[in-house]
């Protein structure tokens, strides 16, 4: 292994105005990056994040020093934001990873404002290829299969294409030192399972199987890129003035026509892959299909259409079973009797999300979409919010939010679907009976 060789796949070719804003976690990753930079462009351009993510307490703050000392050392300007993500994580029901990163990118943000700043992130062959992996397990398509991009609008990752043993070993070769995350070797989150377990088994089997995943993403990447530039074209030729017209559509190769409709339905909100297939299907032999937010997609007449309804309002007293609803969402209720639950009130489970503890319900509940005046006091936060507050931090598109369905007593909101039960509902409990609502789709 030669530095030399290593460095030239390195790629640190950047606009030659404006700030290059780094995320320097403190780790071999960021720190060789950071050195890298500040060896090619010095103190005038590189401005250095670091984020405290207020998980890890001592080891936060000794992270924190490093890269304060490590940024005095050599000059640079440093920016260094304090969050505490268990609880933004708590408050937004994302996991503590989605959270973190979400927030880190807000931070790189905030910093790199001028039109001509970029920011650079310290992403290696071994992330790459984790993050391809969790992308297969979910199910994800071509867009998974690409993996990390290289640059995507203002950011960068020159370090893709190193993997993290040669990254260790520039190290190494240049005297840094770095600071470890101790969560690293903790299994419970996904890409750790994927790094500690899967990952030394694909090496036995290539030891370059990193760099094999970046040349596979390469290539997916690039094939990509062609049919989202072959869809678009799809779509303009198919273009009509009450939408687009179905014997163009019914011309182009399935693949081509699957990713035509992902970008035409994209402003609905995220479609599921059924929807996608279904979507298909009515191209393929007329009639209608209900999308998410109240849309109706419509194939007739040689022509597509989309148009957008009012969701219709309603509520339904809840009985065991399957109902279906007037929204076109389907539901199962059952009472289920739980064992050993002291591991399940996790707020991001879903299964804990969609049940309830019986004791706790004196009534029939009945089944709604939403009204003004709506409260929700949302298990585990300590407040009493409105459900339109609360759909806005949670970002739900409005055109989706009259279909949410909501689990209501009398007039109190007791569950509401995607978020879960509400204070002193939830079936946190190591043992009894909790009702259960599995909307038909979930996995």
């Amino acid at each position: 292994m030669k530095a030399e060789e290593i460095l030239r796949r390195v790629r640190l070719d950047f606009p030659p105005a404006g700030a290059i804003v780094v995320g320097f976690s403190g780790g071999a990753d960021s720190t060789l990056l950071t050195h890298l930079l500040a060896e090619k462009f010095g103190a005038t351009r590189v401005h250095a994040v670091h984020v405290n993510h207020g998980i890890r307490g001592p080891e936060a703050a000794r992270d924190e020093r490093f890269v304060r000392d490590f940024c005095a050392a050599r000059g640079l300007r440093l920016t260094v934001f304090q969050r505490d993500i268990p609880r933004l994580a708590r408050e937004s029901h994302a996991g503590l990873e989605e959270c973190a990163r979400r927030v880190r990118y807000e931070c790189f943000a905030q910093v790199a404002a001028g039109d001509a700043d970029v920011i650079v992130t310290a992403h290696n062959a071994d992330d790459n290829a984790e993050t391809v992996l969790m992308n297969l397990t979910r199910g994800m398509g071509p867009h998974g299969a690409s993996g990390i991009p290289v640059r995507r609008g203002k950011l960068c990752r020159p370090l893709l294409a190193l993997s993290r043993a040669e990254i260790e070993f520039l190290c190494a070769s240049f005297g840094l030192t770095w600071v470890e995350d101790s969560t690293n070797r903790e299994a419970q989150y996904t890409r750790n399972r994927l790094r500690l377990r899967v990952m030394p088994e694909l090496r036995a089997i290539n030891p370059q199987v990193a760099q094999a995943f970046s040349r596979f993403t390469a290539s997916m990447a690039l094939e990509n890129e062609y049919m989202q530039a072959q869809a678009q074209a799809l779509l303009k030729a198919a273009q009509t003035d009450g939408g687009l017209s179905l014997p163009v559509l019914r011309q182009a190769h399935p693949a081509l026509l699957r990713r035509a409709l992902e970008i035409y339905l994209q402003p609905l909100g995220r479609l599921s892959y059924e929807h996608l297939l279904r979507a298909e299907a009515c191209v393929a032999n007329g009639g209608g299909l209900m999308l998410p937010g109240g849309a109706q997609l419509a194939a007739r007449q040689d022509t597509l259409t989309v148009t957008r309804e009012k969701p219709v309002a309603f509520a339904r007293a809840v009985s065991e079973g399957k109902m279906e609803l007037p929204n076109g969402k389907k539901i199962i209720v059952s009472r289920k009797f739980i064992k050993n639950g002291k591991n399940c009130p996790n707020v991001h489970n879903l299964l804990f999300k969609n049940r309830l503890n019986c004791d706790r319900i004196t009534g029939v509940p009945v089944i709604r979409t939403r009204r003004a005046g709506d409260r929700f006091a949302p298990f585990g936060r300590g407040v009493t919010k409105s459900v339109k507050k609360l759909f806005n931090e949670l970002r739900i598109p409005a055109a989706a939010r009259d279909a949410v369905l909501l689990l209501a007593l009398d007039d109190a909101v007791i569950w509401i679907e995607g978020i879960g039960p509400a204070e002193g509902y939830a079936a946190d409990f190591e043992e009894g009976w909790a009702l259960e609502i599995q909307l038909c789709g979930d996995t």
